[in-house]
């Protein structure tokens, strides 16, 4: 038994060894804010960051007490390893000032978003982003960009630079990509084949309008498969000229119910969100359309 012991108690020393390779000593100071690691209800296994709480005190090396500001728990001891450092967006600005002005690319189902970013040395008011609208262009030119006017011209022409260097990446006509394909595996089901659903003549012109411009691009071709699924138009929120604008769609109910699906593990959204926790500048894209 005590040579049992002995092995026990030397695994666990390496383990803990093992384990506190990239350790560090963390330590907060009464007064400072920090985020507070709590379980989400009613799951007890899921965690996110909370807060910013007052740090009261140091109960002992690795607790501390925080100000909850709640009425049950008003104070709390958390462990060192539930506690972040919350830092102030203005010590941030005041260390390093960053000016965002943002281009913004409208043309129907388009809406691109690039950030520019310059450093000053000294600080500066903060001033708001601009919504810039393109006028009407081509499939592929930037010309027709407006540039805001809290731009330096230098920064202007940095900024035209790029946009005409990704020139080919602003077309507004959807292309194709011959990288990959996707294979939709329904296995030895029997074909499944749903019925239309009843339309009036003005949702039949306006699947044509749809049809048309996507036979033309290739996307979609004709077809004398046993396989079928109906085709259901969807209101758009916003409208174009005045007119109601519709979103194509296809009901693949049918499809689904018979296709083999991919066990792989979707990202969680809260750990997409905190990955992005570190960055200081984030672009977001619009496709202009997909199939």
């Amino acid at each position: 038994m005590e040579k049992a012991s002995k092995k026990l108690e030397a695994c666990q020393q390496l383990q803990k060894l093992w384990n506190d390779q990239k350790a560090a000593m963390v330590e907060f100071q009464p007064g400072q804010k920090d985020w507070v690691l709590e379980p989400v209800a009613p799951s007890a296994l899921q965690d996110r960051w909370s807060g910013p709480y007052a740090v009261l005190e140091k109960k002992c090396q690795v607790t501390y007490l925080v100000d909850m500001g709640t009425s049950r728990t008003p104070k709390r001891g958390i462990h060192v390893n539930r506690l972040k450092l919350f830092h102030d967006r203005a010590d941030v600005t005041s260390k390093r000032v960053i000016h965002v002005n943002r281009l913004k690319l409208f043309h129907d189902r388009a809406d691109v978003n690039m950030l520019m970013v310059t450093e000053k040395d000294q600080e500066a008011e903060s001033e708001p982003l601009p919504d810039l609208l393109s006028t009407d262009r081509k499939d592929g030119s930037v010309d027709g960009v407006i540039y805001s006017e809290t731009l330096s011209g230098q920064q202007q022409a940095g900024c035209r630079q790029v946009l005409q260097q990704f020139a080919e990446l602003f077309f507004f006509t959807p292309g194709q990509t011959h990288l990959c394909t996707h294979d939709v595996d329904t296995e030895d089901s029997v074909p499944v084949m749903n019925k239309i659903f009843r339309q009036s003549d003005q949702v039949k012109e306006s699947i044509k309008v749809e049809v048309h411009p996507m036979l033309e691009l290739g996307v979609i071709e004709h077809s004398d498969s046993s396989w079928a699924s109906p085709v259901v138009l969807v209101p758009k929120p916003h409208t174009k000229d005045g007119k109601k604008e519709m979103r194509f769609c296809v009901d693949y109910r049918g499809l689904n119910s018979v296709t083999k699906t991919d066990a792989h593990p979707i990202p969680r959204a809260d750990e997409l969100i905190d990955k992005l926790g570190a960055a200081k500048c984030l672009s977001t894209f619009d496709l202009t359309a997909g199939y």
